[in-house]
């Protein structure tokens, strides 16, 4: 027995020695061949075999290379691939050089197509990983992108967590449409819309008189869902000369975001883990009372009884700052994601699950997101590439109560009316006392009410190419693309019925259970053909094909009302009320494109999308969007000897676009009547437009590219002029008609436009500079200045002067439709009979301009800083947070005499003029900063091995400062969500946070 035991453990030895001698360990670091600098993610690949590693943050790598190996291939995008031989060191060290025609071949040209950015002719906006999420970890994609898109004016529809930001590119292109970009997410077009859930409905907060989803619900967007992790880039189309081909999708812009890949190579694996905290950037402060102050807010018997309060809390001590309570407290961030990439040759995979949890500076508020990502890539044969993309959300969102309010539910609109010695907290037995001057304690709102949400979402997108021919000078591929966004969103909200707003109610207590489903799809086919003459100097890329989008709708609610003590459910109510709002809404395009390329210097393209929509008025009419384009790189002709500009192109482009109308345009309301002992129909004073169109823009840009030293140096100005037409509003008709005006009715409950009434302008500009001013080995820095405006102006209108847009009337300020001035212009008292609607005329809400400034410096080998300031040029809000404190006297400068005329501020402001409220929105803010370390090689190893090929540890900040004489929570604010002429009102806003974070991150 010992005798075979020893023959077969050598066996076993002589079988185990040849398999480790198969293969051997090489080291190494890559590094970029003009900086000197290390190059992470690089593949480094055993060439004939899909053995590979990636390098780390600071260039080196490790792999364990068979024995008969002979050369290693090193590849990164915007780098020239090499191929070393391996020889017989063990140790390895190369340097790769930029490969700017490889960096450049990653913008959309077409549906079907991409061009190289020193070809365009059109300027397009491109957002990287590292530039998303590389300096801090904000909650939501569109705040990640806040600050870095020239053309851009982003405002928050509350600081909540969980966010909801309002983009508009290039200016106003509609006023009752949508005015927000059409997203597209590995080709997948996404669904982001704001899901109202009736929070500002007579039940509840009473902001609004409708009864069903309102614009003032406080509601998040549905790109909240995305994790910004999983993100790879981000390219923008702003206007109609580059977004022409997408047709009736395309007049508020295209943003089109691709997610990260597997590469072939060693599987990665990553960690990163984010620790941080969130704390309000500003409370508006309180002002102490006394006996005087006491008896200038209050008259009468009330008067003696507050002063008799006053006097006992303060002999107790009990004298409260409830903002304070409120808003003071610190949330506590956490973001986990784990990802795995890899592949080989023919299949590449990319898998990622993360989980996000943020608590609110209010208790009881918080975002949750859960997300798993697979991305995979697979080639059939040499004929077929596949792509196939899935991602599962599932998110939760505790919104508390914030905002408009006339029932005393908003504890931001119940703050300013509670002086500070008035006693709000929980008694002994549990309960909460009574608010003195308002409907309900705030306190008790906080604890009690409910105002939650849970999404699950799930997103697929299939990308396919097929090579039907593949010669030298000429190829043809069929491309589809295809996918699917279905999301399934529960709100609940709920009034305990013995809160003190409810007590007296005829029924007391409200729940209301409301259920949306979206789900969004889009299949497109295309033929590819490329194609070269004159001996290769001539390339032509043409392209044709069809696209198909859907979109269903379906929203309802449960409400009940008279609810049993202790009760949640809808279905106790004495009261219970239903409603379903259901759309479903199909287009169809077709589109062309022709794009001539002469040897890089002059490249034209033109092209033509047809689409038609069942939401127009003739379903079956094709509506033709032409584009066309060329850009001249002069650097690139012969002539050109100037080496120290080696980048020279003008470049002109135009397109069309349109918005197609609110799905309800069309249709003549009915309301139910009753009849005896049966129902009715009758008609509406509102009627449908049978023959509604299209909202249709056009735009013509120009520009010019720069680069010096070999871009060390480059600088970019885009003018354009987009021309929206056929504005479709309201139609008031004469009352001889026995109708009143033309209108559709949307699920908001509110009408829609329906009938063309004018045109509108916008005009802008948008530089760009970029430079690099230092560039060694041990330090580089990278800088990028941006600075934008835009300029609006209606230029046709066949209805009077009129108003627009979301406000609250003539004194705080509201908006104008007349022709010569702005959709966004505000217009109050006092009166003015020379002026429009007999109004004073003051400053418009978007900005004079806009600026950025971002810099990322990495400096001895191992650091990286970066930071990013954010400058808002004007941009005037209606700001009614202040005067609610004044009328509570609670202003922080109350019994201050500013002009010092005897009258207290806080006194004098009441009576103001729209003067008071229309206030200046500017501000500079350092948007977002962070330093991060690499572990050095040699210390990760000598605790890990090899096993861990990369550890980085930063720490970062979003909203660190911000410089402003605005007087409210925040200058980017807006009571009303996604405004379409951008004009933002601040009514008791959910103060906005400045967050800080801790970042570890490590690869194996």
């Amino acid at each position: 027995m010992k005798t075979l035991l020893a023959v077969s453990l050598l066996v076993a030895v002589s079988a185990v020695q040849p398999a480790v001698a198969q293969t051997r360990q090489i080291t190494g670091r890559v590094t970029d061949a003009s900086t000197g600098q290390g190059l992470p993610g690089v593949t480094v690949l055993v060439k004939g075999t899909t053995t590979g590693a990636s390098t780390g943050a600071d260039g080196t790598f490790s792999i364990d290379a068979p024995a008969t190996a002979t050369t290693l291939a090193f590849s990164f995008v915007g780098y020239k691939t090499i191929e070393q031989p391996i020889g017989s060191s063990g140790v390895i060290n190369v340097s790769l050089a930029a490969d700017t025609r490889q960096l450049e071949e990653v913008v959309v040209s077409g549906l079907a197509t991409t061009v190289k950015r020193s070809n365009l002719a059109n300027s397009v906006a491109t957002i990287s990983a590292q530039e998303l999420t590389g300096i801090t970890r904000p909650v939501t994609v569109d705040a990640a992108i806040n600050g870095k898109l020239a053309g851009a004016n982003i405002s928050q529809n509350s600081g909540a967590p969980g966010g909801g930001l309002s983009v508009q590119l290039r200016g106003i292109s509609t006023i009752t449409g949508s005015s927000q970009p059409l997203y597209i997410i590995d080709g997948v077009y996404v669904n982001n819309e704001q899901v109202g859930n009736g929070a500002g409905s007579p039940a509840f907060s009473g902001a609004s008189a409708s009864t069903t989803r309102t614009t003032q619900d406080q509601t998040i967007n549905r790109l909240s869902d995305l994790n910004p992790n999983d993100i790879e880039s981000i390219e923008v189309l702003k206007g109609p000369s580059a977004a022409a081909i997408y047709g009736t999708r395309g007049n508020a812009g295209v943003i089109i975001i691709r997610t990260k890949r597997g590469s072939a190579g060693r599987a990665k694996v990553s960690l990163t883990q984010d620790i941080g905290i969130a704390r309000a950037w500003r409370l508006l402060g309180k002002e102490d009372w006394n006996e005087e102050k006491i008896r200038r807010v209050f008259t009468g018997q009330t008067a003696e009884d507050e002063v008799a309060l006053w006097r006992e809390q303060t002999a107790a001590g009990r004298i409260y700052d409830y903002e304070e309570e409120i808003f003071g407290n610190t949330g506590v961030l956490s973001n986990t994601t784990l990802s795995v990439a890899g592949g080989a040759e023919n299949t590449k995979f990319y898998v990622s699950g993360s989980t996000n949890n943020e608590s609110g500076i209010v208790k009881k508020t918080g975002f949750q997101r859960n997300s798993i990502r697979a991305n995979i890539d697979q080639k059939i044969g040499k004929l077929i590439d596949l792509g196939i993309s899935t991602n599962f959300i599932n998110s939760q969102n505790n919104r508390g109560w914030t905002g408009n309010d006339n029932n005393g539910i908003s504890y931001t609109y119940s703050l300013p009316y509670t002086p500070s010695y008035h006693e709000l907290h929980r008694l002994p037995n549990g309960t909460f006392p009574d608010a003195r001057r308002t409907p309900d304690n705030p306190l008790a709102i906080v604890e009690r009410a409910v105002n939650d949400e849970s999404t699950n979402r799930f997103l697929t997108g299939l990308n396919a190419t097929i090579r039907i021919i593949d010669r030298d000078n000429s190829s043809l591929r069929f491309n589809l693309q295809g996918g699917t966004d279905f999301a399934y969103t529960e709100n609940f909200l709920h009034l305990p019925s013995d809160l003190q707003s409810q007590r007296d109610l005829a029924n007391p207590g409200a729940s209301r259970l409301t259920k949306t489903r979206a789900f969004f799809t889009n299949l497109q086919g295309g033929l590819v053909y490329d194609w070269r003459l004159l001996d290769g100097n001539l390339a032509m890329t043409s392209q044709a094909g069809t696209v198909r989008l859907s979109r269903k709708f379906n929203q309802s609610y449960t409400q009940g009302i008279g609810l049993l003590p202790g009760q949640e459910s809808t279905n106790t109510g004495a009261i219970i009320t239903q409603n379903a709002f259901e759309s479903e809404q199909t287009d169809v395009g077709f589109f062309a494109q022709q794009e001539v390329n002469w040897r890089d210097r002059i490249v034209v393209t033109g092209g033509i999308r047809f689409d038609k929509s069942n939401a127009i008025g003739d379903p079956d009419k094709l509506y033709p969007f032409p584009k066309a384009s060329i850009a001249v790189n002069v650097a690139n002709f012969d002539f050109w000897t100037l080496d120290v500009v080696n980048v020279l192109k003008p470049r002109f482009a135009y397109g069309q676009t349109a918005g197609v109308p609110p799905f309800t345009a069309k249709f003549f309301p009915l309301q139910p009547i009753g009849a005896g002992a049966g129902l009715g129909l009758i008609q509406q004073v509102s009627i449908g437009n049978r023959d509604v169109e299209p909202e249709r823009a056009t735009e013509l840009e120009a520009g010019i590219d720069f680069g010096f030293f070999e871009n060390r140096l480059t600088f970019e100005a885009t003018a354009y002029k987009k021309s929206v037409f056929d504005i479709l509003r309201q139609f008031t008709l004469a009352s001889s008609t026995g109708v009143q005006q033309v209108a559709g009715i949307g699920d908001l409950s509110a009408t829609v436009g329906a009938y063309p009434v004018g045109d509108l302008e916008n005009k802008g500009i948008e530089l760009t500079l970029g430079i690099n001013p230092v560039k060694q080995d041990n330090f580089n820095w990278n800088s990028t200045t941006q600075f934008w405006f835009n300029r609006s102006k209606v230029t046709r209108s066949i209805i009077p002067v009129n108003g627009v847009g979301s406000s609250f009337g003539n004194t705080f300020g509201r908006n104008l439709w007349a022709v010569g001035e702005s959709p966004s212009r505000w217009f109050g008292t006092p009166a003015d009979p020379n002026g429009l609607f007999g109004l004073t005329r003051y400053e418009d809400a978007q900005p004079r301009f806009q600026m950025s400034f971002l810099n990322q410096i990495s400096f001895l080998r191992s650091f990286d800083l970066s930071f990013l300031l954010h400058w808002k040029n004007g941009g005037y809000i209606s700001n009614l947070s202040r005067v609610l404190k004044d009328e509570g006297g609670t202003t922080e400068d109350w019994s201050e005499d500013d002009n010092g005329n005897g009258i207290p501020n806080g006194v004098e402001r009441q009576s103001a003029t729209a003067r008071e409220f229309i206030q200046d929105g500017s501000y500079v803010r350092l948007r977002e900063a962070s330093l991060y370390y690499t572990i050095p090689q040699a210390a990760r190893t000598a605790v890990f091995g090899n096993v861990v090929s990369n550890i980085r540890v930063g720490v970062s900040g979003y909203n660190l400062i911000t410089w402003t004489d605005y007087p409210g929570y925040d200058p980017e604010v807006s009571n009303f969500g996604n405004v379409a002429n951008a004009a933002l009102v601040d009514v008791s806003a959910f103060p906005n946070t400045r967050r800080m974070f801790f970042h570890v991150a490590v690869e194996f």
